[in-house]
C-alpha cells in the first residue's frame, strides 16, 4: 500500500467512525448539525489568510459530508436519555470539526494526483505531505475569485445569477432560472430574518413551505415545487454533493419524509450552485446539451460595462473565415471605443466551477488554453483584413465615420482562466477570470469622461500575478485522523528539515 492508499484507507476509516457515532433519533441529530453549520463565527481576514492545503477559503469545508454522514449513519430511532440538547449540539460541533478535517485531507489527496504536492508514508503508519509546485493551484486562485463574488452580493440575493449564468427564460430540470432565483431569495431572506431573532434552523414541512413560496411570489406550485426539489440534500443525493469539499452547502435539508429545515448558511453562500451540480447530477446530457447558452449571459454580462454611447458592441459572436472560406475561428464578444479608436475582441469561457475531479479539471484547462488557438487565429484574420473590416461587421455606420487606431485581445474565464500547468497563455492578450474583472472596475460601468477604458482594462488585468506563491504565508499543517497524523510542509526542504531534527 503506498502512500496514497494509505492516506485513503485512513479516511474512509476515520469516516466510518464518525458514522457510526451518530445518535440514533436522526431528525434530533440533523437540527442538532445544522445549527452548528448555521452559527455565525469569526473568520480571519481572507484576503490575508492564506492556508496551506485549500488556499483562502471562508466556508465551512466538511458541512455537507458532515449531513450525509448523519443522513447515513442515523437510524431514525426514538429519542435517546443519553441525547441530550447540550450532547447534541457537543457532538455535532465535533462532527464539523472532524469533517473539516477529512476536508482537507480529500484535498491533499487530489493536490498529490494533480501533481502540486507529493506525499510519503512514515514508518508509524501516518503520513508526510509536501509542496512541491512554484505556482499556486488553479483551484485556489477559484475559491478566492468566488468567494469574493459572493461576498459582493451578499446583501443582493437578486444577484445570484452568477452561480447558473443562464438566461433568466432558459429551462432546466422542468423550471426557468428566474424562478430558481426569485425561490432561492425568498428562502434566502426568510433564512436570514430567521438568523437575526436566533430561530434557526427553520423546519416545515414540504408543502406547507410550497405553498408560502406560491403566495408569495405567484408562481405555479408545480413548478415550485420542482425548484424546491433540486436544493434539498437528501438521502438520494447526498454522497453527490459532500464528494468535492466545501463548495454549494446544502440550502435544504430533508429530516423526515414531507419535512425540511432551511439552513441560513446553504442560502447565504452558493444556494443556485448547489441547483446547478443537482441538476447536472439528475441528467448530466441534458445539461450539458443547455451549456451553449452561458456565453450570450457572459456577453451580455461584459457589455454591462461598455453601456455608454462613446462604445460599440458586437450584437453576437462573429464567424471569421479563412482566405479560401473555411472557418478558422471565431469572436465571441468585441467593444469598439469610438473616442480612442481601440477594438476589444474577447474570447469567452464558461465552465462549470469546482471540478470534481482532477481529470475534469485538466479538460477545463484544456477548453480554456484552446484559446491560444483562437486569440492566433483572430489576429490572423485582422492582419489579412483589417480591424476596420471587423468593426463594419459589428455597426456598419460606425465604420464609415471612424477607424480602428488599436486592437486589444482578451481571454476571459467566467470562473477559472488560470493554470499552473499546459501551455502557456499567447501573451498577446490580457487573461482574466470575471470576478477580477469586476473588482478590477468595481463593478461600475466606464464612463463618457473615462480616459482609454479598455487598455487600462488591459493594463491592469496584466499587472496581476494570480499564480504566485506566497511562501512567506505557508507554515506547516498538522492534521490528525484519529489516531493516525497528515503533517504537510510548505516544501521539500522544510519536510526534510524536520526530518534531521
Amino acid at each position: 500500500m503506498d502512500a496514497q492508499e494509505r492516506l485513503r484507507h485512513l479516511i474512509d476509516e476515520h469516516e466510518s467512525r464518525l458514522r457510526d457515532g451518530v445518535p440514533p433519533d436522526r431528525q434530533a441529530a440533523l437540527l442538532a448539525l445544522l445549527r452548528a453549520i448555521d452559527r455565525p463565527r469569526a473568520s480571519e481576514d481572507p484576503e490575508t489568510t492564506l492556508d496551506i492545503i485549500i488556499g483562502r477559503h471562508e466556508g465551512r469545508l466538511g458541512s455537507n459530508l458532515a449531513l450525509w454522514l448523519c443522513l447515513a449513519g442515523g437510524a431514525g430511532g426514538r429519542p435517546d436519555d443519553r441525547w441530550t440538547g447540550d450532547s447534541l449540539a457537543a457532538w455535532a460541533g465535533q462532527l464539523l470539526v472532524e469533517c473539516g478535517r477529512v476536508a482537507v485531507a480529500e484535498r491533499v489527496l487530489w493536490h498529490v494526483e494533480t501533481g502540486f504536492m507529493r506525499i510519503v508514508g512514515d514508518e508509524d503508519g501516518s503520513s508526510s505531505a509536501w509542496i512541491a509546485s512554484g505556482r499556486a493551484p488553479a483551484s485556489w486562485r477559484e475559491r478566492v475569485d468566488f468567494d469574493w463574488w459572493s461576498r459582493w452580493i451578499a446583501d443582493r440575493p437578486e444577484l445570484m445569477d452568477h452561480q447558473m449564468g443562464y438566461p433568466d427564460d432558459s429551462v432546466m430540470g422542468g423550471c426557468s432560472t428566474r424562478t430558481y432565483r426569485d425561490v432561492a431569495a425568498f428562502l434566502h431572506t426568510r433564512a436570514n430574518a430567521a438568523s437575526e431573532t436566533g430561530e434557526a434552523p427553520i423546519t416545515e414541512t414540504e408543502a406547507a413551505l410550497v405553498a408560502s413560496i406560491v403566495e408569495t411570489l405567484s408562481l405555479p406550485p408545480e413548478q415550485v415545487g420542482l425548484a424546491i426539489s433540486a436544493m434539498t440534500f437528501d438521502e438520494a443525493n447526498a454522497a453527490y454533493h459532500a464528494a468535492v469539499p466545501g463548495i454549494a452547502p446544502a440550502p435544504l435539508v430533508r429530516i423526515a419524509p414531507g419535512r425540511l429545515a432551511i439552513s441560513a448558511y446553504g442560502l447565504t453562500a452558493e444556494p443556485l450552485l448547489f441547483v446547478m451540480r443537482e441538476l447536472r447530477r439528475r441528467d448530466a446530457q441534458a445539461y450539458h446539451n443547455t451549456a451553449w447558452m452561458r456565453e450570450a449571459v457572459f456577453r451580455r454580462d461584459l457589455y454591462t460595462l461598455f453601456s455608454d454611447k462613446r462604445f460599440v458592441t458586437s450584437a453576437t459572436r462573429m464567424q471569421l473565415r479563412r482566405e479560401r472560406g473555411g472557418l478558422r475561428t471565431d469572436v465571441d464578444a468585441a467593444v469598439y471605443d469610438r473616442k480612442t479608436g481601440t477594438l476589444g475582441v474577447f474570447e469567452l469561457k464558461s465552465q462549470d466551477p469546482f471540478a470534481r475531479s482532477a481529470a475534469e479539471l485538466t479538460r477545463q484547462r484544456d477548453n480554456v488554453l484552446h484559446a491560444n488557438h483562437q486569440i492566433a487565429g483572430i489576429l490572423d484574420w485582422l492582419n489579412r483584413n483589417g480591424a476596420d473590416e471587423l468593426l463594419n461587421r459589428m455597426d456598419r455606420e460606425t465604420a464609415k465615420r471612424f477607424r480602428v487606431r488599436k486592437v486589444l485581445p482578451f481571454v476571459l474565464g467566467r470562473y477559472l482562466v488560470h493554470f499552473p500547468d499546459g501551455p502557456a497563455p499567447d501573451k498577446r492578450a490580457a487573461w482574466a477570470t470575471w470576478p477580477q474583472v469586476l473588482r478590477t472596475t468595481g463593478g461600475r460601468p466606464f464612463g463618457g469622461k473615462d480616459a482609454n477604458p479598455l487598455a487600462t482594462l488591459s493594463t491592469r488585468l496584466r499587472s496581476e500575478t494570480p499564480l504566485a506563491m506566497p511562501s512567506s504565508a505557508l507554515t506547516t499543517h498538522e492534521l490528525a485522523l484519529g489516531g493516525a497524523r497528515l503533517t504537510i510542509y510548505p516544501s521539500f526542504g522544510a519536510y526534510k528539515e524536520s526530518r534531521s531534527g
